[in-house]
């Protein structure tokens, strides 16, 4: 059986980790042409954009269940970095706030759930 975390402060930077990569991947389900050009742009084929929403559904699921949040994060991380080692490698600097951002944020929701 699944157990979600609690809506409680000390969940907060997991619950907005959670929201982040649920917004994330709807975002890049849909498949506008704007996002299947930028993961183009990346060096990656324009269907890698469902490939990275259902990464990132799966990565808000596995956040907010108790159990499964160190496998969450580590796929969030995983996630993230490639993210910005995309933006890095296209030298796409304005772009790389967004997975810094998110990764930031899991990084923060990790070091509470440790502590």
């Amino acid at each position: 059986m699944f157990t979600l975390i609690s809506f409680s402060y000390e969940n907060l930077a997991t619950l907005a980790s959670a929201f982040a990569f649920l917004a994330g991947g709807v975002i890049n389900a849909t498949a506008l042409k704007p996002i299947r050009e930028e993961f183009v742009r990346y060096g990656f084929p324009w269907w890698w954009c469902w490939v990275t929403a259902l990464l990132e559904l799966l990565t808000a699921f596995l956040l907010v269940i108790g159990s499964t949040f160190a496998i969450g994060a580590a796929l969030g991380g995983c996630i993230m970095v490639a993210a910005i080692f995309a933006v890095i490698r296209a030298r796409d600097f304005r772009r790389i706030l967004p997975p810094a951002i998110f990764l930031l944020l899991l990084l923060v929701a990790v070091v509470i759930q440790i502590s």
